[in-house]
């Protein structure tokens, strides 16, 4: 309704003088505020009505106290007792009964309308509550009145639910159209056999606006009638709307099939993080399969697609100046640092560690040294890494024991610094490999992990961007992805 005030809300208001204004539905507040503050210029009075207002009842009551009063209670219960009104706007639960009964309150159930019936100003006329109830609260509309329901989302080609559609979350009746269904539908019911006594406008955007104006408030204010006279739009432009307004509803529908394709953020467990992957074991041990089986440029890569992946962004993202390769058997994945660097536009730099340092790699832009996991400090000694260009990047892939990983990250800490990054591999193989059910041991380099967090849990961070990105620890590194702060 807040997107009408300035052009149909507050105009109606002025033409009218109103002096006792009703909302029913006042949502969040936002429009509520902006009646409160017309009726406090204008000595008038604002009764809202909503059994679960989405804001602070009387902080907002508190500031417009002698010219807002907000009823948490359901339309039916209260607003007969707040009459009469000079306009009422309804914007509250969008279902053929309570719009129904709303309007027969408010104009009265004979055959004429009642002698002081308010203008009326209904949110939700068009698709899609016209000719569709939305339930709040099932429960607290009539059996006999209650159109079979269920939770789905709505798309304007579907007369039932759509796989991707609007507000799927809401309880909606499971079929558009016929007797005793939709907002439309009640107006068009409430006011059978006493149409020539109101005036009734449309406007098709933004969900459907409909004013209902009795000829008593007309001759009342004649300027009213030529405001209308102007609001209302020729039979060509109302197409034209009408256009427009598909065209918004499947813009809005479009943008949810575009989170749905965005997917959602893994589910990350409570509390400390377990060394576990949601990928289920069977496909794990197809993709290892894929993984020992990858090669690049003739050598063998040992990568998953997952971590593929997650080494190209960490690289963005960091631009190492040094990237140390701990573990590197013949090579592959050494030339794919390279080159990936080099793609990215930084300066390649690879230090590559093994005891057997793979044959016949001549790229300069890979250092081969040949060394032990468990004594860096014999072939990386204080003067050479302090030369090196930052940031790092370490990756321990050596022997995949608990005594070697625990070493190369003990070394490390003493040199890295904030920001930079230590990925230990292979912290998934013992227990999501397994062939059995039956829980097993954690990796050795995931209790490697495990227990240098312990003693330096201060210093490092797990980091879930790469450890999560396509599922809790999809990763053939769980947990393993650490940033120093």
């Amino acid at each position: 309704m807040r997107r009408f005030w300035d052009p149909v809300v507050r105009p109606v208001l002025e033409a009218v003088g109103a002096r006792h204004v009703i909302e029913i539905g006042a949502g969040d507040g936002r429009h509520t505020q902006r009646l409160a503050r017309w009726c406090r210029r204008h000595r008038g009075r604002l009764d809202a009505i909503d059994p679960f207002p989405d804001f602070d009842v009387a902080a907002l009551e508190a500031g417009d106290s002698r010219h807002l009063r907000v009823h948490v209670a359901r339309s039916l219960d209260v607003l007969a007792g707040l009459l009469p009104a000079d306009v009422v706007l309804i914007d509250g639960d969008h279902n053929w009964y309570t719009v129904y009964h709303e309007l027969t309150t408010l104009f009265g159930e004979g055959p004429s309308l009642a002698a002081d019936a308010p203008i009326v100003i209904c949110h939700d006329v068009g698709w899609p509550y016209g000719r569709r109830d939305l339930y709040y609260d099932p429960a607290s509309i009539p059996e006999d009145f209650r159109q079979p329901w269920r939770r789905g989302g709505l798309s304007p080609v579907e007369p039932g639910f759509a796989a991707i559609g609007l507000n799927a979350m809401l309880c909606h009746a499971e079929r558009e159209g016929g007797e005793r269904n939709g907002v439309r539908t009640a107006i068009t019911d409430a006011l059978r056999g006493r149409e020539d006594e109101v005036r009734t406008v449309w406007i098709d955007v933004i969900f459907g606006l409909g004013l209902l104006v009795p000829r008593a408030r007309l001759a009342a204010h004649p300027g009213l009638g030529e405001w209308l006279d102007r609001l209302e739009l020729p039979p060509a432009w109302r197409t034209i709307a009408g256009i427009v307004e598909q065209e918004r509803v499947q813009g809005m529908i479009a943008v949810q099939r575009m989170a749905a394709l965005a997917g959602e953020p893994a589910r990350v467990p409570a509390g400390p993080r377990p060394f576990t992957t949601a990928i289920p074991p069977p496909l794990l041990r197809t993709m290892q399969h894929g993984t020992m089986t990858s090669r690049y440029k003739g050598r063998a890569m040992l990568l998953d697609p997952f971590d593929m992946a997650n080494y190209l962004v960490l690289l963005g993202a960091l631009a190492p100046g040094t990237v140390f390769e701990i573990g590197v058997y013949e090579g592959g994945r050494s030339v794919w640092l390279a080159d990936m660097m080099a793609a990215l536009g930084l300066a390649p730099n690879v230090i590559a560690i093994d005891l057997v340092p793979p044959a016949a790699l001549a790229d300069p832009r890979i250092r081969c040294l040949k060394g032990d996991a468990r004594d860096l400090g014999s072939v990386l000694d204080e003067g050479s890494l302090a030369a090196l260009p930052r940031p790092f990047l370490v990756i321990e892939d050596s022997a995949h024991d608990a005594e070697t990983c625990s070493a190369v990250l003990d070394f490390f800490d003493r040199h890295l610094r904030p920001g930079e990054y230590v990925v230990v591999e292979d912290g998934l193989a013992a227990a999501a490999l397994s062939s059995t059910d039956a829980e097993t041991p954690p990796a050795a380099a995931a209790q490697a992990i495990a227990a240098f967090l312990a003693r330096r849990a201060d210093a490092y961070t797990i980091d879930a961007t790469y450890c999560d990105r396509f599922g809790y620890n999809a990763t053939s590194n769980p947990n393993g992805w650490l940033r120093r702060r």
